[in-house]
């Protein structure tokens, strides 16, 4: 899912998704494949982040191309617990930008730079684990800053798995889009556990709406 939680792995734990994210715009298909989302427990309560994929590009008519994508970096800090006060609140900024300068030359990555800061909360609401995230996104370099808010609920539907659905609206100076997103997590044992997701965009047209989004992966813990 996109929309984040207040979870961290724990302390000298690690949680690595390795996953491929199809994407299709407006008269272009994007594949992210590995991309490799890193993450570190520093302590119980802040978790190390970084992001970064192998990218395909297609705009229609052309051939593929590939490179270094665009990667994302964050520092997760969950400040309130559940345990304590029923429900929990964490801020994760996150920094992106192009790896390499060829990338962006090529159009594998965009050229400007985004600094997401968000604050998440998360509780359990009649069997459902409930998420929201809040927060601005400040791009520089190319296109507009948005507001950004998404909500997650997931439940238990089988051994192992959770069902989950996501909304999430972006909101930029006259354009909005609102994703809708259905994904399931299925857990093998203590380790290894099956992501998948599929969603698409709704909203005003543009050649950024996300006609179609799907991702599969596997998460490693340790």
């Amino acid at each position: 899912m996109v929309t984040d939680d207040p979870e961290t792995p724990g302390d000298g734990h690690w949680e690595i998704n390795l996953g491929a994210i199809a994407t299709r715009t407006h008269g272009r298909l994007e594949v992210a494949a590995p991309d490799a989302d890193i993450n570190y427990g520093w302590g119980d309560h802040i978790q190390l982040k970084a992001d970064i994929p192998w990218t395909f590009v297609r705009d229609d008519g052309q051939r593929w191309k590939s490179g270094l994508g665009t990667g994302n970096f964050g520092v997760k800090w969950r400040f309130i617990d559940q345990e304590q006060a029923g429900f929990s609140v964490s801020t994760y900024p996150q920094y992106s930008r192009s790896m390499l300068d060829s990338s962006t030359r090529r159009g594998i990555a965009g050229d400007g730079h985004e600094f997401f800061l968000p604050l998440e909360v998360a509780t359990d609401v009649g069997g459902f684990g409930v998420s929201t995230e809040v927060g601005r996104n400040f791009v520089s370099g190319g296109g507009d800053s948005q507001w950004v808010a998404g909500i997650v609920a997931g439940h238990a539907c089988g051994e192992g798995r959770e069902c989950i659905a996501e909304v999430r609206r972006t909101q930029a100076p006259g354009a909005h889009h609102t994703l809708l997103n259905l994904g399931m997590h299925w857990k093998i044992n203590d380790t290894y556990t099956l992501l998948g997701a599929v969603g698409r965009e709704f909203g005003a047209p543009s050649e950024d709406r996300q006609q179609l989004l799907v991702y599969v992966g596997l998460q490693i813990t340790r």
